[in-house]
């Protein structure tokens, strides 16, 4: 009975500290943790500008990903003002009714496609090909609408 009483209590004290060392941090480490890092960052002038540089290039960086995936969304004005005339090269399918364009600018561009004629244009042509089409806006979404190709 007593080996029994003696396994529990051990395995209890073992589970017990697993527990706390788990947890948080003491406020005291943290303070701790901070003074050293304040002494580390301060010790010369290269490391503060170094560190400034990284800040304002993480903060450019955060900002030019935030606006280039945000992507607005066409409404009824968007999809009435006139198609646009564009040149490049066919890169195939990405699903059922999107095809993906490399621009004359060499800017990757995905388009919608709603026109059967459209889509049956682009099922004989073969990935690689130069095409020249215009596309406007289709209302509720971001990318644009294939309107009219051929090839080039």
């Amino acid at each position: 009975m007593r080996k029994k009483y003696l396994l529990i209590t051990c395995m209890l004290m073992i589970g017990a500290v697993s527990l706390m060392a788990c947890g948080k941090k003491s406020p005291s480490s943290e303070a701790t943790t901070e003074a050293a890092t304040t002494e580390t960052e301060a010790t010369t002038e290269s490391d503060e500008v170094s560190t400034v540089a990284t800040e304002e290039t993480e903060a450019t960086t955060a900002a030019t990903s935030k606006s280039t995936t945000e992507a607005t969304i066409a409404d009824k004005k968007d999809e009435a003002k006139k198609p646009v005339s564009a040149t490049g090269v066919y890169n195939g399918f990405g699903d059922s009714n999107s095809v993906e364009v490399k621009m004359s600018n060499g800017e990757y561009k995905t388009f919608i496609i709603e026109d059967e004629k459209v889509m049956d244009a682009l099922n004989d042509m073969e990935p690689g090909t130069k095409i020249s089409f215009t596309y406007g806006a289709l209302e509720g979404q971001a990318n644009m609408q294939m309107l009219s190709v051929k090839k080039r």
